[in-house]
């Protein structure tokens, strides 16, 4: 389930950066690589830097419910720092920003 999400949320993600990158007057493919990238990396950063780090041994092992927390926390947290990544760095990008 979580995993459909997260496929639901990177392709919407690319496609939002695609159109972001066009309307700027930029390549909206490297843009929607970036975008995803960005949400992966903090997806990753957010499950294996900081859960697994407070879970301790219960990151290993942990409840159904724990483990759809964990990838739910992780898919908001990727998603917000993609938003990020666009407000501050793409939008500000190309012959219309500024």
């Amino acid at each position: 389930m979580t995993a459909i999400l997260s496929i639901v949320v990177v392709l919407g993600t690319a496609v939002w950066f695609y159109r972001t990158a066009e309307r700027q007057g930029l390549p909206g493919v490297p843009w929607a690589v970036g975008g995803v990238l960005v949400y992966y990396g903090t997806f990753l950063l957010w499950m294996y830097g900081v859960l697994r780090t407070v879970m301790g041994g219960g990151f290993q092992s942990h409840s159904f419910w724990a483990g759809i927390g964990m990838d739910l926390t992780s898919i908001a947290f990727g998603a917000l720092c993609a938003a990020v990544f666009r407000s501050k760095v793409l939008l500000k990008q190309g012959p219309q920003a500024g």
